[in-house]
């Protein structure tokens, strides 16, 4: 990881972690590492999945991303401009 421990557990950030089980290049505990750093992290991992999840598994990926983009800040308070 380039980034501190400190910079990366200040993220506010709604985050989405993706990583394949089987990835030869990252180990899977990085990403666990970084999800349980970052407090609004979801991480999911890829079964039967290297490095390339965004190929090796390119609709599901699509489809996590996607519900990820509509439903983050979701949960947010609203708040009205006065």
């Amino acid at each position: 990881m380039a980034s501190p421990e400190a910079d990366i557990r200040r993220l506010p950030h709604e985050t989405l972690v993706l990583h394949g089980r089987e990835d030869q290049v990252i180990p899977l505990a990085t990403s666990q590492t970084l999800a349980s750093w970052i407090p609004r992290a979801q991480l999911h991992v890829f079964g039967r999945c290297g490095h390339w999840t965004q190929i090796e598994h390119a609709a599901r990926f699509a489809r996590l991303v996607d519900d990820f983009l509509a439903e983050a800040g979701t949960d947010e308070p609203k708040t009205l401009d006065a």
